[in-house]
């Protein structure tokens, strides 16, 4: 049985690649892996994916080697912000190519960044969706900023640039306010940004009652990536965090979907601390203003109820005149009734009173014969005997 040799089999396979694959063409992909050697060659590995099942349905290796690389992958982060690393979707312009030894390859000669940044906003464009989808979206941003925010918890990598510009801004602030400020340290940058800052949220949640606010900060420049803060999970978890969020991941070209979930987003770490001092001066201005007011709030307060009794004492003392001579009058009144009923009155028009035993009589024909009864009259009282009685 005739058998080819592995390395006549490869020659095969390479002239079959060198005659009817084009030779220099674009290919889209995912960068799956990818390392620069000491000798400045990058190698890496590209991979598709199926879209439903995430499986990888072909790959292949790339190879740049030093001199082109450091030209594309200069103006990749021109471009973009950002360096290349695994996990983002490229379009590169290659030369396929199949070595008897080392397989089949694709020798990479330019590379399109606006494919890659076409991929990153549709991908934090789903994101954003299927938040608002859920229902979240918009959690965080509701939750009112406290008055006074003076208790700070930070997520940031401890080393980190742009914690030491937010710290020494923000405890060395010419108003001389007061901030306590506690990192919580996190990676910021890589495949672990997502299980690192949401494990210093978590922590930061355990002890919610202790902070007003949680700051998500990074310092940036124009090889940072980016890409690592659109994490559906991440964005989740700020989304539906029991603190105000703000957040200044330090860009400047493009948003990150934390900044779409975060109650605040600024663009550097500097620009939140001066957002913190601000938000407290103006508390503090506001707390002046009203101090200035009382005295003045006061005054009229009490010159208004000093009216108001000085109004009430004269009505008071209206009042009690109308009283008093509603009652002189009434006793006038009465002194006259009494002047009338005066029993001597009678008397003195030739009436007279008749008394029996001392009580006054007023029916004669009660009167017996030989009787004796008293007669009170004007200026006399007599003594005298009934005679005769004649009732009429």
């Amino acid at each position: 049985m005739d058998a080819l040799s592995l390395y006549e089999l490869n020659l095969l396979v390479r002239r079959a690649v060198d005659e009817q694959v084009p030779h220099e063409v674009w290919v889209t992909g995912e960068l799956a892996e990818g390392r620069t050697a000491a000798n400045g060659h990058f190698y890496g590995e590209l991979v598709e994916k199926n879209p439903a099942t995430d499986q990888v349905v072909a790959r292949a290796r790339i190879t740049c080697w030093a001199p082109q690389w450091r030209r594309l992958r200069q103006y990749f982060a021109e471009e973009t912000g950002q360096d290349v690393r695994p996990g983002m979707s490229l379009m590169l312009w290659v030369d396929p190519t199949f070595h008897e030894q080392y397989g089949f390859s694709l020798n990479v000669l330019d590379v399109q960044p606006q494919f890659t940044l076409g991929g990153q906003a549709l991908k934090r464009r789903r994101i954003v969706a299927q938040l608002e989808q859920d229902g979240i979206l918009y959690d965080n941003r509701s939750l009112a900023l406290p008055a006074r925010v003076q208790r700070i918890a930070v997520i940031s990598a401890e080393q980190a640039a742009g914690w030491g510009d937010f710290r020494n801004q923000l405890l060395h602030n010419s108003a001389g306010l007061a901030f306590r400020v506690r990192l919580f340290p996190a990676v910021m940058q890589g495949q672990h940004v997502e299980e690192s800052v949401t494990a210093a949220l978590c922590r930061i949640a355990d002890e919610a009652g202790q902070w007003d606010v949680a700051v998500i900060i990074r310092g940036g420049g124009a090889s940072t990536d980016l890409s690592d803060f659109d994490s559906y999970p991440l964005a989740a978890c700020i989304a539906q965090f029991p603190l105000p969020v703000i957040t200044g991941i330090g860009h400047d070209r493009d948003e990150t979907v934390l900044d779409y979930v975060a109650h605040t987003h600024l663009k550097t770490p500097t620009a939140v601390a001066a957002f913190l001092v601000e938000h407290l001066q103006r508390q503090l201005d506001r707390v002046n203003l009203l101090a200035d007011r009382i005295p003045a709030a006061a005054f009229h307060a009490l010159q208004l109820q000093r009216q108001r009794l000085e109004r009430v004492g004269m009505r008071l003392g209206y009042a009690a005149q109308s009283a008093l001579q509603r009652q002189h009058h009434r006793l006038e009144l009465l002194d006259q009734r009494l002047r009338a009923l005066d029993p001597t009155l009678p008397l003195r028009r030739g009436y007279a009173i008749v008394r029996r035993n001392g009580e006054i009589v007023a029916q004669g024909r009660t009167f017996a014969s030989g009787e004796e009864i008293e007669v009170e009259m004007q200026d006399a009282c007599l003594t005298t005997t009934v005679k005769d009685v004649n009732p009429r």
